[in-house]
């Protein structure tokens, strides 16, 4: 299971429902742990910079608050790549959008 850490803040956002896509930079730590966790490989990520969206089918990812251990469990809804000014992040790099939607309590307690 591929788990997101988070700073509080960004955490209340997902349990809303305010933030429904998770944003990292892409580089060699997040390529290396996308890869092996949606079965990618290196010309698959040259792809989603071409563009292109990646639906995953039956992949789960938690995130984690970072202090206090609670824990969200999300299905991935698509995969890209995009320019990250127009992220939270605001940074002028490449990154991955994890789009995906949460599970429900009752939901995540059947898997």
């Amino acid at each position: 299971m591929l788990t997101f850490n988070l700073k509080k803040e960004w955490f209340k956002k997902i349990k809303s429902g305010e933030k429904t896509h998770e944003y990292r930079e892409v580089k060699p730590y997040w390529i290396t742990r996308i890869k092996n966790k949606f079965d990618f490989l290196w010309c698959d990520i040259e792809y989603l910079k071409g563009g292109d969206i990646y639906y995953p089918t039956g992949i789960n990812i938690i995130f984690q608050c970072g202090y206090n251990g609670e824990k969200l469990k999300a299905n991935v809804l698509s995969i890209k790549i995009i320019d990250g000014q127009s992220t939270d992040l605001k940074i002028n790099k490449d990154v991955f959008d994890i789009e995906f939607e949460l599970i429900k309590e009752n939901e995540h307690e059947k898997n």
